[in-house]
């Protein structure tokens, strides 16, 4: 009998020490800029009945996502996203005051096919506004995912946004009418940048479009630039309609507002930016590193409006945006934006013999007691072993213990780079640590 191969399911990845250590560093500073805007943080469920996840999305989400049925044959899903949760939760909440604003750090699953930066188990941040109708909230939400971008190096970013309204009624007014046909077309549309535009167009004659239709909507998608640029232009190009009007009002209102904020010189009005999740029915946008657009967009968001009605008897106008931790990681590891972190100890209290140990182990805790990460040798090895150990783990500084030292009242400071080594007394041990460790 051959031995057992425990390999990883498809799409799922382990995370290392390394690797964990900047996810920590990244979490702190976008959790620093979510307390900044005033975000309260929580977590909705990981599993979900599954009617909630088919509420809006329908019954072919199934084939998106990882559901099953539990042992009393309840139909179960995992959260393919934190919006749908957290709306969910504040949908019955007729206690919260508004503007609600709302936040999470969390995983989610997706069973889409595994490519470049993308896996079926992932981490996202999430940050939502329910109760404010006005674009003041959607400029909110960009001005808060530029300032994350910022803040952890990124600064070279793009923001680009658009409007739901102005695609769907650029669509009806060619005779799209279905809702489900409409979704359709807007999910080519949101792939025509990764697909290119002969992959789009052969969906779309799949669709049953015609070429001057096909050829109307990719000119429509080719429209961006500058915001005060394309804003004028606009109103010119598109066709006329109350929904069209509309979008084009939410749009130049947000930019409006961003300016405000003074983030109007990181966005860039690009209509091909639709967002493919069908609850999307207003502003949307994307983010993109300028140095590295085949990542992919490393935060994505938008309006909509109509998803707490689905959930509750609370129908609240809402807007937000996630972004993924695996594109983003991979920009700032480009570009060596991430800082030295380590988790590895800075101290390793080193013992001649084992009649030092039980002095060894107090100065370990009176160490970590000042927040400085120390560690020993649990196995008790001979002084050289221990030594090793150490090297390899990387401390910066050894502190050798022995009977004479004790006897004496000091301890043997050895700088692991250096070589060098001093004695200093056991009652200033802490300062001369955090003095050795610069």
């Amino acid at each position: 009998m051959s031995e057992a191969q425990f390999t990883l399911p498809r799409g799922m990845k382990d995370i290392d020490p390394e690797e964990m250590s900047r996810r920590i560093w990244l979490t702190d500073k976008i959790r620093q800029s979510l307390w900044n805007y005033g975000f309260q943080m929580l977590e909705p469920s990981p599993v979900e009945n599954l009617e909630t996840l088919e509420a809006k999305s329908g019954p072919t989400i199934r084939d998106e996502i990882y559901w099953f049925k539990d042992k009393a044959e309840r139909n179960l899903g995992l959260r393919f996203d934190l919006t749908v949760g957290m709306t969910r939760m504040v949908a019955n909440r007729f206690d919260l005051p508004e503007p609600i604003k709302i936040s999470c750090i969390g995983g989610v699953w997706r069973y889409d096919e595994p490519q470049f930066a993308r896996y079926r188990y992932f981490t996202q941040w999430d940050a939502e506004i329910y109760g404010v109708a006005d674009p003041s909230a959607d400029a909110e939400i960009i001005a808060l995912s530029s300032d994350i971008l910022d803040s952890v190096g990124l600064k070279e970013h793009m923001i680009k946004i658009s409007n739901r309204k102005l695609v769907e009624g650029f669509l009806r007014g060619l005779g799209t009418q279905s809702q489900n046909e409409l979704d359709h077309l807007i999910r080519i549309i949101d792939k025509v940048g990764k697909i290119g535009s002969e992959q789009a167009e052969r969906e779309f004659t799949r669709a049953g479009l015609s070429k001057d239709k096909i050829k109307r909507i990719l000119g429509f998608a080719d429209i961006s630039g500058d915001p005060d640029q394309i804003l004028g232009e606009l109103e010119n190009k598109l066709p006329k309609g109350d929904m069209i009007h509309q979008g084009f009002k939410e749009l130049s209102g947000t930019i409006n507002r961003v300016e405000s904020l003074g983030k109007k010189s990181k966005i860039k009005v690009d209509l091909a930016i639709v967002r493919g999740i069908s609850y999307y029915d207003g502003t949307v946008f994307e983010a993109y590193d300028q140095d590295g657009e085949d990542v992919g967009a490393i935060l994505g968001g938008g309006r909509f409006d109509k998803l707490c009605k689905i959930y509750g008897k609370r129908d609240m106008p809402a807007t937000g945006v996630a972004g993924g931790y695996e594109r983003l990681m991979l920009s700032l590891e480009r570009k060596d934006l991430f800082p030295d972190i380590q988790q590895r100890p800075q101290v390793f209290v080193v013992t001649v013999n084992e009649s030092v140990w039980d002095e060894a182990v107090k100065i370990v805790q009176q160490l970590r007691s000042q927040t400085i990460r120390a560690d020993y040798d649990l196995k008790q090895r001979p002084l050289s072993k221990q030594l090793e150990y150490a090297d390899s783990l990387k401390v910066r500084v050894a502190l050798v213990l022995g009977p004479r030292e004790i006897k004496e009242g000091t301890v043997r400071i050895k700088d692991m780079k250096t070589g060098e080594e001093k004695n200093v007394k056991l009652s200033s041990i802490v300062e001369a640590i955090q003095k050795a460790l610069g």
